[in-house]
């Protein structure tokens, strides 16, 4: 007898458009309940680097060398982070210095080095985390506009100074 391959659920997680999965979300993907045998799958597909481990339960399907670095720290800070403050408001003219590290708001406080690239993560309440007012959602990950990084920027220094004054409204 002919033992076959269980091959449905590769081509199901190559056929999606996201490119990083938390473990969580590659359970529901293949409907496994059993913690054990989703474990050992994703052990297995991280061996034949159908999977590539950012950090303990975050995967990628492709090298992380080949992910956006805002995709990277977006996936590592929570479901519902985004990419704001000193990283949007360089990008936008708002301030003139460039920041040192990529700078993200979501629902835990952490600094992380990835890839090359620093992070700085800060805490928001998850309340405000879920109104999505101001945040630009391209699928892989999430940038606030100029408004909301402005808003981000007071909600955690009061004082900061501000280069573009014209900017600010």
């Amino acid at each position: 007898m002919y033992i076959t391959r269980n091959t449905t659920r590769q081509k199901v997680l190559l056929e999606q458009e996201r490119r990083v999965f938390r473990t969580s979300d590659l359970a529901v993907l293949w409907r496994m309940s059993n913690k054990n045998t989703l474990l050992t799958t994703i052990k297995r597909y991280v061996q034949k680097q159908v999977l590539h481990r950012l950090v303990k339960g975050v995967y990628a399907t492709t090298p992380m060398r080949k992910l956006h670095p805002y995709e990277i720290g977006c996936a590592v800070a929570g479901p519902l982070a985004y990419v704001s403050t000193e990283s949007i408001l360089s990008s936008e003219g708002v301030i003139m210095q460039q920041p040192t590290k990529i700078t993200l708001v979501g629902k835990k406080s952490l600094e992380f080095e990835l890839a090359g690239h620093q992070y700085l993560c800060r805490y928001l309440n998850p309340q405000y985390l879920v109104d999505r007012t101001g945040i630009t959602d391209n699928g892989r990950f999430s940038t606030a506009k100029t408004a909301r990084a402005i808003a981000d920027m007071k909600h955690f220094d009061p004082q900061y100074h501000f280069d573009n004054q014209k900017a600010v409204k």
